[in-house]
């Protein structure tokens, strides 16, 4: 799969905050954050696997250190739509008081 957009994420989510990320972004629920050895915590398919997939992913590194990364195969996702899951993203993350560098990898 290719990266298309990674936002880097710094800062703590309480449980109510990850969850409220989670709908704000649209990603279904994986993970317990009060179990350290879980990595991935939210993910949304944002095409149809026939068209090639495409997804969004919510990854943890640390308690402070997340990572939300938008990977496809075939053709990337339009400009546009990248340009909307990024703002979104951010308007989330600043809402949760998290602090976001963006890499547009396409």
């Amino acid at each position: 799969m290719n990266h298309q957009l990674s936002i880097r994420l710094k800062g703590t989510f309480g449980k109510g905050e990850l969850a409220a990320f989670r709908d704000q972004v649209g990603l279904t629920p994986r993970g317990r954050i009060d179990d350290d050895w879980d990595e991935e915590f939210g993910r949304r398919d944002l095409r149809p696997e026939e068209a090639g997939k495409a997804k969004l992913s919510l990854w943890r590194y640390a308690d402070d250190d997340w990572m939300l990364s938008l990977r496809y195969e075939g053709a990337p996702l339009p400009a546009a739509e990248v340009e909307d899951l990024r703002r979104t993203v951010l308007d989330a993350a600043g809402r949760a008081g998290l602090t976001a560098t963006v890499r547009n990898l396409s």
